[in-house]
């Protein structure tokens, strides 16, 4: 295995899906997903809502947090995720829910969106097709849709761009073209280090991935890029089909600092990723060395990975793109193909099973 990611043959034959050739496309799908979001048009009943509501899983999911946390200080609505079957009791009259699914049938999402449906709740769809895109078109609810990836988790900015440009017209956040521009040109950036033909020793993706076999990944950010932490956790569990933990400062030195502790036998199987932005709060990034020194003191393995970009939207996106790539470098270092997730699919088959009715 030592020259699988410096071998175009060996790549190419665990990356029979292409799942390498989908992450560069992030950067046309933020710029196509804005323009198309351009086109939307919403009635006065979903302008100006007291809580905006976005029910998603997976990969339509992380574009809601992603946009709560890089937009906060713009947005003038809370904005909420829902992962669940059922909707909050404090949803209702007057705040927007947003049903946002890439299939358009995950079955918690349609739940939750029957039950703001029946509230009487203003209703918008993000999707590229499915059942929800349907019942959109059928009751008449305002809708966008694109056309994605073949898997969810790699249309991350269609959902970020798509969702942010629905607000802005819903009168939620003030965001322009520029900032989706500057992003796209970070995904770009990034993919020129991180692309297969880039070897290992010039390769950023590629070396964190080899620093990663065999070990448990535990990615730590604050601020805007905690969501981005999220990402590269479910990044390198689907891609990577490896056991992967991710955590959140300032919260992280209030409790996670105390557990590196022990067991000691994890310590040299640990690895800690510590993404820093030059727009981190002070305080945050001093919370960062600080974790830093003391996982220094307990000899566990972490690097501090300095993001780059013009804005924050950029730089999680620069980060995002490096995730991306060393999960789908870790999974060839396993021998698997980044693309097949067997245990999810067993999940749906066994809920059809359960319950044809419901079932996706």
């Amino acid at each position: 295995m030592s020259g699988v990611l410096d071998d175009a043959s060996s790549i190419a034959g665990y990356d029979s899906a292409g799942m390498l050739a989908a992450i560069p496309r992030l950067s046309d799908q933020l710029r196509d997903g804005w323009a198309r979001s351009r086109t939307l048009v919403l009635p006065g009943t979903h302008r100006d809502p007291s809580v905006a509501v976005v029910l998603g899983m997976g990969g339509s999911a992380i574009g809601a947090d992603l946009v709560r946390a890089i937009f906060a200080e713009r947005l003038r609505a809370p904005l909420v995720t829902v992962r669940d079957y059922d909707l909050p009791a404090f949803v209702g009259p007057g705040m927007l829910v947003v049903a946002a699914s890439h299939s358009g049938s995950t079955e918690e999402t349609l739940s939750a969106l029957a039950q703001a449906i029946s509230r009487g709740c203003p209703v918008a769809a993000i999707s590229t097709g499915g059942p929800l895109l349907a019942a959109a078109r059928k009751g008449g609810l305002p809708y966008l849709e694109y056309v994605g990836e073949a898997q969810p988790r790699a249309s991350v900015g269609s959902g970020v761009a798509l969702l942010a440009g629905l607000l802005e017209r819903a009168g939620c956040l003030d965001v322009g073209e520029r900032e989706f521009e500057d992003a796209a040109a970070a995904v770009r950036d990034m993919t020129s280090r991180c692309r297969p033909s880039v070897a290992t020793d010039q390769n950023p993706a590629k070396q964190l991935a080899w620093t990663l076999v065999d070990r448990l990944p535990v990615v730590e950010a604050g601020g805007f890029l905690g969501p981005v932490a999220r990402r590269w956790k479910t990044q390198l569990n689907e891609n990577g089909k490896s056991i992967a933990c991710w955590e959140e400062l300032p919260e992280a030195t209030h409790n996670a600092v105390v557990g590196y502790a022990q067991p000691e036998s994890l310590h040299e199987h640990t690895f800690v990723v510590l993404l820093a932005s030059p727009d981190d709060h002070p305080r945050v990034a001093l919370r960062r060395s600080l974790s830093a020194d003391l996982l220094a003191e307990r000899q566990i393995g972490h690097e501090v990975v300095a993001v780059g970009g013009r804005g924050k939207l950029a730089q999680a996106f620069s980060a995002i793109t490096l995730g991306d790539f060393t999960s789908v470098y870790l999974a060839m270092l396993y021998g698997l193909d980044p693309t097949p997730v067997a245990a999810i699919a067993y999940v749906k088959e066994q809920l059809a099973m359960a319950d044809p009715a419901t079932a996706e």
